[in-house]
């Protein structure tokens, strides 16, 4: 197998390790408020020590990758909570600022740039899907809050936006996150 390929699969590999890490992570911190089907429900006590298994797994394979679409994770989570305070004292957008600097130290500006864009668009992408459900149970999301159509111009923006940003990283992040995100709708649909 050509070095190429090799990275390209784990690549792959490392942003569905990371995706699940944070998937796993979101749902064990949202499982009071989730209206949808959430693993920690059923995993229990133990989604944390899961989350971190498969982020290590995600580090092994690919360290600069996984790393910076775990930051991007975290300050796109921080954008509902911007004003909150933390128990570091510290508000959402500081926290957030301060991960995206170490993020940026550790895997450089590019990095660090695309990994948000690319999570942007993903949020944006999943509020856009589930914007009905979301309204049910009164959790206003970006669909709610900047309109459908808008919402969706924003992710097509952000994803093309960050596949110019990272040509390289963008198809073996795609694919990771399109094989996750298919799986994990397999999987709920198989349950319901």
């Amino acid at each position: 197998m050509s070095p190429v390929i090799f990275e390209f699969i784990g690549t792959t590999f490392s942003v569905i390790f990371c995706a699940i890490a944070i998937k796993l992570a979101d749902d064990f911190l949202d499982q009071e408020i989730d209206t949808n089907y959430n693993f920690a429900k059923d995993i229990g006590k133990g989604t944390m020590i899961y989350s971190m298994l498969f982020m290590a797994c995600a580090v092994c394979l690919n360290v600069s990758v996984s790393t910076s679409l775990f930051f991007a994770s975290y300050i796109i989570g921080m954008f509902h909570d911007l004003k909150q305070q933390f128990p570091s004292h510290l508000s959402g957008m500081q926290e957030s600022i301060l991960v995206f600097i170490i993020g940026t130290f550790f895997w450089g500006w590019k990095a660090m740039v695309f990994s948000v864009l690319f999570i942007l668009s993903i949020q944006l992408f999943d509020d856009y899907i589930d914007v009905h459900i979301d309204q049910l149970s009164g959790h206003r999301n970006w669909a709610h809050r900047l309109g459908n159509v808008e919402c969706f111009l924003l992710f097509v923006v952000s994803i093309l936006a960050s596949w110019w940003v990272g040509e390289q990283m963008f198809p073996p992040v795609f694919w990771g996150t399109v094989i996750f995100y298919g799986t994990v709708w397999c999987y709920q649909r198989g349950r319901a």
